[in-house]
């Protein structure tokens, strides 16, 4: 625990990501980073829980990897000790996990952002829906491609089932991993089409 590196003090009121400042924004609380004023994400809000560096690179390998689903409760522990007031902030009304490919389901035998869903939508009472955001056409492995090539591995490579679900909705989106935004990117514009009201993201870590 003494070596996560646990986001903490003012961050980005859009992206989250930490701001190198030594003094306080409570004047400005919706105050944007650079990247988020030049080119604004699609989603509203995004948060998480710690950096991707060091140990928490090698506690995702292992979750993802590993067969250690297990990990999960413990993710799912410290997203609630670290966000879960500014969760209950957001108000969703229904949580998303990214999904997994069939066949990549098959092979791992779990679906790392679901345990993390289903943990969280228990604990705060919020309804999961696991069936509706597909990944339509298998991809592979984020971890070791560029922005670019991410952007290219997953495009298109989702889809919705029932737009009617998503309509008018607060949603939280859950992954593992937030790097590059590519994979999140291409659900949240799906949600964008379904008319979603707004799309708030939650990962355990961030680049």
């Amino acid at each position: 625990m003494e070596k996560i590196p646990f986001i903490k003090g003012t961050r980005c009121a859009k992206c989250g990501i930490p701001l190198k400042i030594s003094y306080p924004l409570k004047d400005i609380p919706y105050f944007l980073c650079g990247n988020c004023r030049i080119a604004p994400p699609l989603f509203d809000r995004a948060l998480s829980v710690c950096l991707y560096h060091g140990i928490v690179k090698d506690i995702i390998s292992a979750y993802k990897y590993q067969n250690k689903p297990s990990l999960g409760y413990d993710l799912v522990s410290m997203v609630l000790n670290s966000l879960k007031e500014g969760i209950l902030e957001l108000s969703p009304g229904l949580i998303i996990p990214v999904p997994l490919h069939r066949k990549r389901l098959k092979e791992r035998g779990y679906d790392q952002s679901s345990l993390l869903a289903f943990g969280i939508g228990r604990q705060l009472n919020i309804p999961v829906s696991c069936e509706n955001l597909i990944r339509t056409r298998y991809t592979i492995p984020q971890v070791n491609l560029s922005g670019y090539e991410r952007t290219k591995n997953v495009r298109g490579a989702f889809s919705i089932r029932d737009n009617e679900e998503l309509k008018d909705k607060v949603i939280l989106l859950i992954d593992d991993v937030l790097t590059t935004g590519a994979t999140i990117r291409e659900c949240v514009k799906l949600m964008r089409g379904a008319s979603a009201d707004k799309i708030h993201v939650l990962t355990f870590a961030r680049a």
